[in-house]
C-alpha cells in the first residue's frame, strides 16, 4: 500500500479532471426553488388575457422531481424541447412510469436558461406556461435543470400535478 499512494497525486494529475456530470451545474437548490415557486404563486398576475388570482404553495414531490430530471436528461441527450419523449410517452405516461398517480398534470419545459429566474421570466411570458404556474389545482412539482452539450446546453423541465384521490379545485371554471 506504501508503494500506491505517492503514485496517486501523478495518477490524479495524468487522468486529467473528471468529466462534468450530464446533470450538474444548473439544478437549483431544492428550498430555494420551491421559495420563488412559491412567492410567485402568492400574487395574482395575468397570463394571456385571464387574470389569475393568488394560488396555494405546491409541495415539493420528489417522485415528480426525478422523472422532470430523467425527461431533462433525455432532452439533453436528444437536444431538443418538447413533451413527447424518444418513445412517444406523454407526460401523463412517464408520471405513471414513475409511480406519480395524478389526476391532473401539467409540464413547463425551456431550453437556454441560466438560472431559474431565466427560465420563470420565460414561461410567465408565456400564456400557457403562465397558467400552469397559476393553476391552484396543482398541488406538487418536480423541477430539473440539466446540461448538456446541445444547442441549449440547459434544459428545463417543471412538472406540476395534483394527486389521484384528493378534492378537485378549480381556479378557472373554464377548466
Amino acid at each position: 500500500m506504501r508503494l500506491l499512494l505517492p503514485l496517486l497525486p501523478l495518477l490524479l494529475v495524468l487522468s486529467g479532471p473528471a468529466p462534468a456530470a450530464p446533470d450538474g451545474g444548473c439544478q437549483p437548490e431544492l428550498q430555494a426553488a420551491a421559495a420563488v415557486l412559491n412567492a410567485l404563486r402568492a400574487q395574482a398576475r395575468q397570463c394571456g388575457g385571464h387574470v389569475w388570482p393568488a394560488a396555494p404553495a405546491l409541495r415539493w414531490q420528489a417522485v415528480l422531481g426525478e422523472s422532470a430530471r430523467r425527461h431533462a436528461l433525455e432532452l439533453a441527450r436528444r437536444d431538443r424541447i418538447e413533451h413527447v419523449g424518444e418513445a412517444g410517452q406523454s407526460l401523463r405516461a412517464r408520471l405513471h412510469e414513475a409511480g406519480y398517480l395524478q389526476r391532473l398534470a401539467g409540464e413547463n419545459l425551456a431550453g437556454g436558461p441560466e438560472t431559474l429566474d431565466e427560465a420563470l421570466a420565460q414561461w410567465l411570458a408565456s400564456a400557457t406556461h403562465c397558467e400552469n404556474l397559476m393553476a391552484a389545482e396543482f398541488q406538487d412539482f418536480g423541477l430539473a435543470c440539466v446540461t448538456g452539450p446541445g444547442h441549449w446546453q440547459r434544459y428545463w423541465v417543471l412538472q406540476l400535478a395534483a394527486p389521484a384521490g384528493r378534492p378537485e379545485f378549480r381556479s378557472n371554471p373554464d377548466r
